[in-house]
């Protein structure tokens, strides 16, 4: 039933807490397929320790970024579902892969299952419901464009643009676009890891300055249908200028 797509680069602190969450769920239709992303640290070490557990380790000869990696996962996918994990993060329990092939069953195989997430910070743990976004209007225009919150149908899946630290909400745009039916799933389903100071989104450098540029291009270049991905990419594009023209301000 599910394909869970782990990118990793140099989050070897985390990554065996990661792994291990996936490999305790009770339910156990699913394949793990890890994208190493250049680490440098010794992820490579702990992923040796796993080969005969994880389905597929991918190891990037040239950096990828997130939206690459996601990309390269996708690749090796044969379930019907798709979950996309940080390896800094996890999962909530042992029984989040039950409720999801409850509710994916009980719903008629939507596109797409929008998942609540727990938020945790300084050992606090805070659950973020997003069971009110059960449109897909709603999770288009919502804050929470994350690939992690989203169950998505393989045969629906969007690919991210690469070489950029800001992939998420291009392809959430895009693959909202594509979305037709949608269930929602109240029970936090991963611990978002707002505790790893390396994390990509506590980033500010050369590599996110351009990657505003990037991400302002991708929206530019990005085309959809339906009138609510319309206005949302409309006011992407908005913000994104906005944000370049504020950066550049801060720098003279």
């Amino acid at each position: 039933m599910f394909s869970i797509i782990i990118p990793n680069y140099n989050n070897a602190a985390w990554l065996d807490r990661c792994l291990l969450s996936v490999l305790k769920q009770k339910y156990k239709d699913y394949e793990i397929i890890v994208v190493d992303d250049c680490s440098t640290d010794s992820s490579r070490d702990i992923l040796y320790l796993y080969n005969d557990k994880i389905d597929t380790i991918a190891y990037e000869r040239r950096k990828r970024w997130n939206g690459g990696s996601r990309n390269v996962g996708m690749t090796f996918t044969h379930k019907k579902y798709v979950l996309f994990m940080d390896s800094d993060d996890c999962l909530a329990d042992d029984m989040c892969l039950t409720e999801l092939d409850k509710i994916i069953k009980a719903n008629n195989y939507p596109d797409l299952v929008r998942l609540s997430y727990y938020y945790c910070e300084n050992g606090q743990e805070r659950l973020v419901d997003l069971s009110s976004q059960d449109t897909p209007d709603k999770i288009t225009h919502d804050v929470n464009v994350a690939c992690w919150t989203k169950c998505i149908k393989r045969d629906k899946l969007v690919k991210f643009p690469e070489n950029t630290l800001m992939e998420d909400v291009v392809q959430h745009v895009a693959q909202m676009d594509v979305i037709d039916s949608v269930a929602v799933c109240p029970k936090g389903i991963i611990k978002w890891n707002r505790d790893n100071a390396n994390s990509t989104s506590k980033q500010k450098n050369s590599k996110w300055r351009s990657s505003l540029y990037r991400y302002y291009a991708d929206l530019l270049d990005l085309t959809v249908t339906k009138p609510y991905c319309q206005a949302e990419l409309e006011k992407r594009r908005a913000n994104a200028l906005r944000n370049i023209k504020n950066d550049r301000f801060e720098q003279e």
